[in-house]
């Protein structure tokens, strides 16, 4: 157990303490105090003045530089901040059992602002923030009603990671929970005492390509078996393929608790690259009825350190005005809704900012990387208002055409899902423990070398036979689609059980710099069809049965002469697994006629819209041409 000890550094005097929660668990939690120029005497302090208190918890270690930087930033402006290190993590007691973990998240977070709220140096005010699993427990810890919890900041949190994240649509998000699995492994308290379990876990890493192709993995027999209790929940998501029971633990889907979260202000941000669009704007949904402040940004960003910055994701470059700073963007929120500190501008701030891909120049930077460019919008409604309902058919030649079809026909691709389509683009970073393993953010979809099992020709991934594509003709004029597309596709197969994986594209022109063009993913979908979710019928049953893939949350502007784009495929490897019911090789039909009339549909919102919105943005979110120091400390495809 550690001590009680305080530090004093500058006008900051930092508490380390363990809390002890409602089990007798104890958690290693450290405030940073701000001193006004009262004694310091050792361990204890004098006369202070209650102030609002910041609150993060995180498994990803309450020392790390990133994290002190956020507690010092806050405690100079006249904050208290306050990190605890989760169960089984860092100094903590107990047992790290990620989503799964009994007492919920939200109990110890319970207990940690009742142990705040008897402090001298507390006003009995607080205010939350973190990202991915940091903003989860913030969820989880509203739902309790502590009376001391004023506002928060969700920083791409999850809403029900059975239907999206862990699993996602009956898939398993391989490349994301089990390289997760092995990081938070190889950075656990078990692995720092035992020599053993690190170099088994060290082992394991280094032969993370094999050990990923042999998945499904089996008790015993996976990357992270040195460590048991870790094992246990990654097998869990891996194996249990219907939703209930343990997936409703509040931290891993808070959908049926939704009714018991309060009604206080909160800024949820994600981004188009991150993790969880689905569920900011589903929370901003189901969070529409709040009397009070509901904010959500959303910008480019890989789900990865920094968040906010920097300007270019993947091979993709935004611009300086991309990045931004989210210290004072987290400042500016707590100011208003714990201090009362410029409360009429925040209250002015529109609903909805989010940043417009496309629009630029289209060249390459001087890293080789395409200048897509962007700009800053803003909304009340999603989509915004005045947004048009369109829609593309697919045709049995690969266009994507306004008119609908007259006559029956179909796009067939062949699979052989032991060379599956590699992940090229994606929200999930590359890990930095698992060189060359996939790729992320905006990038061109070729074979590119740096990604697992891809041939890495260079090709484009429109050549091969197992992905059907669908153009547009060139744009006569700059097009925005902007809000929730869905793809509808009538389907029939050799293969009953068949996963179906989608990807809408801005396609670039061919040029002097982009010999074969540039075509880069903007937003992407995936579904599983297996016994537990729904079935293809077969050729020799009849006719094609609907799957609606969706929404895919995206805004980007088209500009005049590039195409809007459709893959259709079955694999996207290795960020979902193989469907584990699926033939090897089989055929797939897209039907394309006008009973089965295979589609993308979403809105259009006319340029002249968006224009207007511009000129209805307040303040844009604080600008910084550098990285803002806040991070997510947690990993590069955290959850």
């Amino acid at each position: 157990m550690i001590e009680t000890n305080w530090l004093l550094h500058g006008n900051v005097a930092r508490l380390t303490t363990p809390v002890r929660c409602g089990d007798g668990i104890t958690l290693a939690t450290d405030a940073y105090v701000p001193q006004s120029g009262d004694a310091f005497e050792g361990r204890q302090l004098s006369g202070q003045i209650g102030r609002p208190t910041i609150v993060e918890r995180t498994p990803y270690g309450r020392r790390s530089p990133e994290m002190q930087a956020l507690a010092y930033f806050f405690a100079a402006r006249g904050y208290n901040f306050v990190a605890q290190d989760t169960r089984g993590r860092g100094d903590s007691q107990g047992m790290f059992q990620h989503y799964l973990a009994k007492p919920h998240e939200g109990e110890d977070g319970h207990d940690l602002l009742d142990w705040i709220c008897q402090q001298e140096w507390s006003d009995q005010t607080v205010g939350t923030t973190g990202m991915s699993y940091t903003g989860s427990n913030q969820q989880s810890l509203a739902i309790t009603g502590h009376p001391a919890l004023r506002c928060q900041i969700i920083m791409d949190a999850g809403l029900n990671y059975f239907k999206h994240t862990v699993r996602e649509q009956g898939a398993f998000v391989l490349g994301q929970l089990g390289t997760y699995a092995l990081r938070m492994a190889l950075s656990s308290p078990q692995a720092e005492a035992d020599p053993v379990v690190r170099a088994a876990l060290e082992h394991a890493r280094d032969h993370a390509p094999d050990w990923f192709r042999r998945a499904p993995w089996r008790r015993g027999d996976s990357p992270v078996s040195a460590l048991p209790a870790y094992e246990d929940w990654l097998l869990f998501a891996q194996d249990t393929v219907q939703g209930g029971g343990e997936w409703d633990n509040p931290q891993m889907n808070l959908e049926p608790h939704i009714k018991d979260y309060p009604d206080i202000p909160i800024l949820m941000i994600t981004s188009w690259y991150g993790h969880h669009q689905w569920a900011t704007f589903r929370k901003m949904e189901l969070f529409s009825h709040h009397e009070s402040d509901t904010r959500v940004l959303v910008g480019t960003w890989l789900h990865a350190d920094p968040y906010g910055s920097p300007d270019a994701v993947g091979q993709t470059v935004f611009g300086a005005s991309s990045s931004i700073n989210m210290d004072e963007v987290q400042l500016r929120w707590f100011d208003s809704h714990l201090r009362g500190l410029g409360t009429s501008e925040v209250a002015r701030t529109p609903r909805l900012t989010y940043f417009r891909m496309g629009g630029g120049a289209g060249t390459r930077d001087s890293n080789r990387r395409l200048q897509h460019g962007g700009t800053w919008l803003a909304a009340d409604y999603w989509p915004p208002q005045r947004s048009v309902d369109t829609e593309w058919f697919t045709t049995s030649d690969g266009r994507l055409t306004a008119e609908p079809p007259t006559e029956d026909g179909c796009y067939q691709i062949r699979v052989n899902l032991q060379a599956p389509v590699p992940t090229i683009g994606s929200s999930i970073r590359n890990p930095d423990i698992i060189p060359g393993f996939l790729t992320s953010g905006g990038q061109n979809q070729v074979e590119l070398a740096g990604a697992l099992d891809s041939p890495g020709s260079g090709l484009a991934l429109s050549t091969r036979h197992d992905v059907a594509t669908f153009r547009t003709a060139p744009l006569p004029a700059d097009t925005d689609l902007t809000g929730p597309h869905y793809v509808d596709l009538w389907l029939s197969s050799d293969s009953s059980a068949a996963d179906v994986s989608v990807k809408i594209i801005d396609e670039y022109p061919r040029s002097g710099e982009w010999p074969n063009g540039f075509a880069l993913n903007i937003a992407e979908a995936y579904r599983r069809c297996a016994s537990w979710t729904q079935l293809l019928p077969t050729r020799e049953s009849g006719a094609p049965t609907l799957i609606t893939l969706g929404p895919l949350h995206l805004s980007n502007l088209f500009k005049a002469g590039h195409r809007i784009r459709l893959d259709v495929t079955t694999s996207n490897w290795p960020r979902f697994d193989r469907n584990p019911e699926a033939e090897d090789r089989f055929r797939i039909d897209i039907h394309c006629g006008p009973v089965s009339a295979s589609r993308l549909r979403g809105s259009i919102t006319p340029l002249s819209t968006a224009s207007a919105a511009v000129s209805q943005t307040v303040d844009p979110p604080p600008v910084s041409a550098s990285p803002s120091g806040k991070r997510n400390e947690e990993c590069e495809n955290s959850t």
